[in-house]
């Protein structure tokens, strides 16, 4: 892998490394691990930016224009970022996604697939870096629930290097999230709409945040597919998730999104209000599976 990173690279004096909008603690460590790979390979750096921001901060916002490369991290599609004037490469974990250059390894973090490429290179994590990380690989493999035994042996790595147990690092986020959670889900659960199909149930609602808090509730409750929507500046995001269907081919097929086999998002490039989300959600189910008939 590092080896194609270096072939990526090949000519470049400075890179800019740009997170999907809104970085998650995923998509964030990723970069700032990526930024370290970078500069050991002799290259500079200009930014690591995420897009509107990141809740975690530790980076900016505006994407700088004099660099020979963007380097896209966690990034699946161009329509998570903004526009650029440049060539791009991406470092990702979806196995569906636009077709950019660069490096896709299919692991429940896009945290791992950095993480490999600083193995490769003989970097030292730093604390602050690991304690992103571990935060990163928690979040996005569900609370560990999609992690496999590579993802452990690499979690075990980066909490032995901050000398704190996993309580103590994800303890504070999960305790801030919590109500805001929780009153989402109550909120989506109003506004849900279950249908019956022949692939099963397919159940949607909508709601402003934590979307994908929501579809994995959705998902243990028994719906084989279910689909959330929220408005967004860039679209109506939809969040995909099935146990055992491959919900990234069916994002990809309504607009600009993958993912992975059994979460997945996509963005609809529509002007919608929210009382307008319902409907929108009806014409995708019945877009996607025609002979879906809602249960009552």
């Amino acid at each position: 892998m590092l080896e194609e990173l270096k072939g990526l690279l090949r000519g470049v004096a400075r890179v800019a490394v740009i997170t999907h909008r809104r970085a998650d603690a995923d998509a964030l460590a990723c970069a700032k691990i990526l930024e370290l790979v970078i500069k050991r390979l002799g290259v500079d750096v200009a930014a690591v930016v995420c897009p509107e921001g990141s809740p975690l901060g530790g980076c900016v916002e505006e994407v700088p224009k004099d660099v020979d490369l963007y380097v896209l991290a966690d990034v699946a599609s161009v329509s998570q970022i903004p526009p650029v004037c440049g060539m791009c490469v991406k470092i990702d974990h979806h196995v569906i996604g636009d077709e950019i250059p660069g490096i896709v390894v299919n692991r429940p973090s896009c945290t791992e697939v950095a993480l490999m490429l600083a193995e490769e290179a003989g970097i030292d994590i730093p604390p602050d870096v690991a304690k992103l990380a571990v935060l990163g690989i928690y979040t996005d493999t569900g609370r560990l629930r999609r992690a496999d035994g590579e993802t452990f042996k690499r979690l075990a790595v980066l909490l032995n290097k901050i000398g704190s147990a996993l309580g103590d690092v994800v303890g504070p986020e999960e305790k801030e999230r919590e109500i805001h959670v929780t009153m989402a889900l109550l909120k989506g659960m109003k506004r849900l709409e279950v249908y019956k199909s022949s692939v099963g149930i397919i159940c949607t609602s909508f709601v402003g945040a934590h979307e994908a808090d929501l579809a994995n509730l959705l998902q243990s409750v028994g719906c084989r597919v279910a689909i959330v929507a929220s408005l967004k500046k860039d679209g109506v995001h939809l969040v995909f998730r099935s146990r055992d269907l491959n919900v990234a081919i069916l994002a990809a097929s309504l607009g600009a999104g993958g993912g992975h086999r059994e979460a997945a998002v996509t963005i609809i490039k529509e002007r919608v209000s929210k009382s307008q989300l319902p409907s929108l959600l009806r014409k995708v189910v019945k877009t996607l599976f025609p002979d879906a008939r809602p249960l009552v």
